[in-house]
């Protein structure tokens, strides 16, 4: 694996610290600043189910319903769902993306953003199991964290320097999440055969940035902790140096700084 990343123990499981600050309209607000929506838009089924497999507060859920996708959810956190639920009524399901509550062969399309990740021994069992619930040649639609070139230069190091200093002050860590290249996720859809269709560098337009804000919130957005956002200002949003950075970084390659990669693959 490119890089595997450490967070402080905090009671909350890491996969779950972002969607659990934010309300679901701001959730479902962020869809819209997506770069990679085209592709969603290009390549997921009109007709057929679609499956969000590990839907956290359901934004894509919400946002793909409203324009007449078929698609439901799944996420192993019932506190997540409940809180959907009271938004809107939805198909939401609590359910473990290891073992989804879904027959075989029955999905034209799957969603899976941002969970492959977590987990520690790899993520080929994860995408063997999207692979189990698709049609043939249904699609899928896989984002994981990108250990973009910026992270491989610098954050990467600095994340290690900072986890040993924690260590050494007794902090507990816990696995969060590893930080793929894409020649490791095409090859880990392609060992769960996958046909890999396309890959897309995956962030948000200004005046959000999602890598750069990750790595370092409180540089290049209005972060001022863990949890909390400078008033007047919201999660992801870049400030006046941010923004300068992501319009430099993104003239030469929107690969350079990019948060996450979207892999649009096929089921064989």
């Amino acid at each position: 694996m490119s890089f595997a990343y450490y967070t402080v123990d905090t009671g909350v499981e890491a996969s779950q610290i972002f969607w659990s600050y934010d309300s679901v309209v701001d959730h479902v607000d962020l869809c819209r600043y997506e770069t990679t929506l085209p592709v969603f838009l290009q390549h997921l089924p009109r007709e057929g189910a679609i499956l969000d497999a590990g839907c956290g507060l359901a934004r894509w859920v919400i946002y793909l319903r409203e324009r007449g996708y078929h698609v439901f959810g799944v996420d192993q956190s019932q506190t997540a769902l409940r809180q959907t639920q009271r938004f809107t009524a939805l198909p939401l399901f609590a359910g473990d993306t290891l073992q989804l509550p879904v027959k075989d062969e029955s999905l034209a399309a799957v969603i899976s953003l941002g969970v492959i990740e977590h987990v520690r021994s790899g993520p080929v069992p994860s995408l063997r199991e999207l692979r189990r619930v698709l049609k043939p040649a249904g699609i899928a639609l896989v984002a994981v964290p990108y250990n973009n070139p910026w992270r491989r230069v610098l954050i990467n190091h600095l994340r290690r320097l900072r986890d040993w200093q924690k260590g050494r002050a007794g902090l507990k860590l816990d696995f969060a999440e590893y930080r793929f290249s894409v020649r490791e996720l095409t090859g880990y859809l392609r060992e769960a055969e996958f046909e890999v269709v396309s890959v897309h560098a995956d962030d948000f337009h200004p005046p959000l940035g999602k890598g750069l804000w990750v790595d370092w919130s409180s540089f290049f957005g209005y972060g001022c902790g863990a949890s909390d956002i400078i008033a007047g200002h919201k999660r992801w949003e870049l400030n006046r140096r941010g923004r300068i950075v992501q319009w430099l970084a993104n003239r030469i390659t929107p690969w350079l700084i990019a948060g996450g990669v979207l892999a649009v693959a096929r089921r064989k």
